[in-house]
């Protein structure tokens, strides 16, 4: 049996009890290359009563079939940061287990697709998701952002991130890529939801008013669609 068990956005207090009971009858891992997790590796063996073994991306990349393979004959524990199926590596992971009619268990978690709730806007006016990427090449956001506007749908735009290098794309640079490409103005109001699962914080604010303040990572853009009085209401308070 394989199980995929969400982390949530913060630290190892996230974890459900579900998680942990199961995790205390596994062969335990855990991969932090998808996103920041500012939990203890130590704290969770602890909770577990398990080691639990680090893989790197190659581990489940290039070494994925012998990684599913061990959970035809043992129960195997993934541990992933989030909610294990935001990720389009973690449902990779689910489907070659399932083609092997391995059993999957998914243990879900928050994740930042309903973190997003904090900063007030509906989440049913949600468009498109698209990902400002570390290489600059930003058509996808573009399509994203023009698709919604048409729409009048809000834009959710992750940041990325490298995490074996320890890179983290911070909200100016992001909002810089954007700025050179002509994707937003200067005088657009955005919001910045940071730190999401512990010490959150929204910024409501213009591109350059962003630019201006410190805003520690992990951390999102929002685009605002089309605003409901309510949404209004709510970003006003911010």
């Amino acid at each position: 049996m394989l199980y995929l068990i969400g982390l949530g956005l913060h630290d190892e207090m996230d974890l459900t009890l579900k998680a942990i009971e199961t995790a205390k009858n596994c062969e335990c891992y855990i991969e932090l290359y998808t996103s920041v997790w500012k939990g203890s590796l130590k704290n969770l063996e602890e909770m577990t009563k398990n080691n639990v073994q680090v893989l790197k991306r190659k581990d489940l990349e290039e070494n994925l079939e012998s990684f599913i393979e061990n959970a035809k004959k043992n129960n195997i524990a993934l541990f992933v940061p989030g909610d294990p199926l935001a990720a389009t590596t973690h449902m990779d992971i689910a489907y070659e287990a399932k083609r092997k009619k391995i059993p999957v268990k998914i243990i879900h978690n928050s994740s930042i697709f309903s973190a997003i709730g904090e900063v007030g806007l509906q989440l049913y006016k949600y468009g498109k998701t698209a990902t400002i990427p570390l290489s600059g090449k930003l058509d996808n956001v573009k399509n994203a952002l023009q698709v919604n506007k048409k729409l009048g749908l809000h834009t959710l735009l992750l940041l990325d991130l490298d995490m074996e290098n320890n890179i983290v794309m911070k909200v100016s640079e992001a909002l810089n890529m954007l700025l050179d490409k002509k994707i937003i103005k200067e005088t657009d109001q955005i919001i910045a939801f940071s730190n999401a699962g512990g010490d959150s914080k929204v910024y409501y604010d213009s591109t350059k008013g962003l630019k201006a303040k410190y805003i520690d990572n992990p951390a999102v853009l929002i685009i605002p669609g089309k605003l409901h009085f309510r949404e209004k209401d709510f970003l006003e308070m911010i």
